[in-house]
C-alpha cells in the first residue's frame, strides 16, 4: 500500500479522534448540570437539523469529490458556483415547507418556531462547512481539515461550558452554543473556499444537471441513513419520553467513538483508492486492496467488541449516577457503527461508477427495515430494542451494498484461492 494513504489515515484518525474527545470529555461536566430530559430535546434537535440537511444539501457535494479527479481547477470553481447555488434555492424551497408543516412539527418535537428556523438556518450553514473540508480531503491534506474541526469543536465546546455552567440555561444553553459555532465556522468555510480559488459564481446549466444527476438520486440513501441514525431517538421520544431518549442518547454517543474512527479511514482511504480504480489498477493491485479490506474487516469487528467492554467498566465512574442506564446500550451501537465501517468500504466503488442509484433503492429498503424493527423491537424491550434494530439494520446494509459493489466493479473477492 502507499504510505501517505496510511500517513494520511493516521491524521485523519488523530484529528477526528481529538475532535469527538472534546465533546466525549466534556461528558461527565455535562452530564451533572444536564438531565436526561434535557439531553433527549438536544439529541431530537440534531436529528432534526440532519434531517433537513438532506434536502437543503441534495447530497451534491459527493459531486465535487469526484469530479475533483475528472475537472480542471477553472471548471472545478464554477462547478462548486452552481452547486451553491442549488443550495440556496434548495434551502428557501426547506424553509417553506418547514413553515406549512410547522405546527405538525412543533407537536411532535415540543419546540419553540424560532428553534425550527435555526434548524433550517444550521442545516444550510453545515454544507458549507462540508464543501471546504471535502476540498481539503480530496487534496489528501489531512492537516488543515483536522485542525479546522478540532478548532470549531473547541469553539462549540467552550460556547457551552460558558452557556449551559456558567448561565445555567440548560438545553437551550447547549443548542445556542451549537448554533453560534456553527454559524461562525460556516462563514470561515466559504472564505476559505473564496480564497483558495474554488469558487465562482456561473450558472451552468450542464453543471447543475450533473450535479442534480449525482445527488438526487441519493436523496433516499441519505434519507435512509438519517432514519437508521435518527428515526429511532424520533420514536423513543414519542414512545417512551424525553428522559429515555436522553439516557440512550449517551449510549449512542459514546458507541459512536467506533463510527467516527471508521469515519475518518474513509476519508484517507475513499481518495487514494479512487486515484487508484482511475489508473486502471493491475490484478495484483486489486487483490492488495481486497487482502486489506478483509483484514479491515475482522480487525474493525473485533475492536468494537474490545472497545464496549472496556466502556462500560467505566460508565458509572465517568458519567455518574443519572446515566449510568446508558452502558446498556454501548455494545450494540460499537458493533453497528464496525458495520458501517466494513459498508463505507465496499460503497465506494458504487460511488466511482457513478451508480449512486443503486444505494438509493439498497438503503431505503434497508431503512423501511429498520423502522419496522425499531416498533417490534421497542415495543418489546424497550429503548435497548432501538439498539438492536440499529445492529440488524447496518449488517444488512453492509451485506446487500457489498453484492451489488461486486457487480458494478468487478474485484478479484475471491483472493484466497489464487
Amino acid at each position: 500500500m502507499n504510505k501517505s494513504l496510511f500517513k494520511n489515515s493516521f491524521v485523519y484518525v488523530f484529528g477526528d479522534v481529538l475532535n469527538k474527545a472534546v465533546p466525549f470529555f466534556m461528558l461527565p461536566v455535562l452530564t451533572r448540570y444536564l438531565t436526561p430530559e434535557d439531553y433527549g430535546i438536544i439529541s431530537v434537535f440534531a436529528v432534526l437539523v440532519s434531517i433537513l440537511a438532506v434536502f437543503t444539501g441534495l447530497s451534491i457535494h459527493g459531486a465535487i469529490n469526484v469530479n475533483f479527479f475528472k475537472m480542471q481547477k477553472d471548471e472545478l470553481k464554477v462547478f462548486v458556483g452552481n452547486c451553491l447555488i442549488i443550495l440556496n434555492i434548495s434551502t428557501l424551497f426547506v424553509f417553506v415547507v418547514v413553515y406549512l408543516l410547522h405546527p405538525i412539527i412543533l407537536e411532535r418535537l415540543a419546540m419553540e418556531m424560532e428553534w425550527l428556523i435555526i434548524a433550517v438556518v444550521l442545516a444550510f450553514a453545515q454544507f458549507l462547512t462540508t464543501i471546504n473540508l471535502l476540498l481539503w480531503m480530496a487534496e489528501q491534506r489531512p492537516k488543515p481539515y483536522s485542525a479546522y474541526q478540532i478548532s470549531q469543536t473547541f469553539t462549540v465546546t467552550a460556547l457551552s461550558l460558558l452557556m449551559v455552567v456558567g448561565f445555567g440555561m440548560n438545553w437551550e444553553g447547549r443548542l445556542l452554543a451549537t448554533a453560534i459555532g456553527t454559524l461562525l465556522f460556516s462563514v470561515i468555510s466559504f472564505a476559505f473556499i473564496v480564497k483558495r480559488g474554488y469558487l465562482i459564481f456561473q450558472p451552468n446549466k450542464e453543471h447543475i444537471k450533473d450535479a442534480l444527476k449525482f445527488g438526487v438520486p441519493l436523496i433516499p440513501h441519505q434519507l435512509a441513513g438519517w432514519i437508521k441514525t435518527g428515526a429511532d431517538r424520533m420514536v423513543l421520544m414519542s414512545v417512551l419520553g424525553a428522559t429515555a431518549t436522553g439516557i440512550y442518547a449517551v449510549g449512542y454517543q459514546i458507541g459512536m467513538i467506533i463510527g467516527v474512527l471508521v469515519t475518518a479511514f474513509n476519508k484517507a482511504w475513499s481518495p487514494y483508492m479512487y486515484k487508484v480504480l482511475s489508473g486502471e489498477p493491475t490484478m495484483e493491485n486489486k487483490k492488495k486492496i481486497v487482502r486489506f479490506t478483509y483484514i479491515y474487516f475482522v480487525g474493525i469487528l473485533l475492536f468494537a467488541v474490545c472497545f464496549a467492554y472496556l466502556a462500560e467498566m467505566f460508565i458509572p465512574y465517568f458519567l455518574g449516577e443519572k446515566f449510568i442506564a446508558s452502558a446498556e446500550f454501548i455494545l450494540y451501537f460499537a458493533v453497528a457503527f464496525a458495520f458501517q465501517g466494513m459498508y463505507f468500504m465496499v460503497t465506494n466503488y458504487i460511488f466511482y461508477v457513478k451508480k449512486t442509484y443503486i444505494l438509493a433503492y439498497v438503503t431505503f429498503g434497508t431503512a423501511v427495515l429498520h423502522v419496522g424493527l425499531l416498533y417490534l423491537f421497542v415495543n418489546a424491550n424497550g429503548a435497548v430494542g432501538a439498539a438492536q434494530a440499529s445492529v440488524i439494520s447496518f449488517a444488512a446494509t453492509f451485506l446487500v451494498v457489498w453484492i451489488l459493489a461486486c457487480r458494478v466493479y468487478k474485484m478479484p473477492w475471491r483472493v484466497w484461492r489464487v
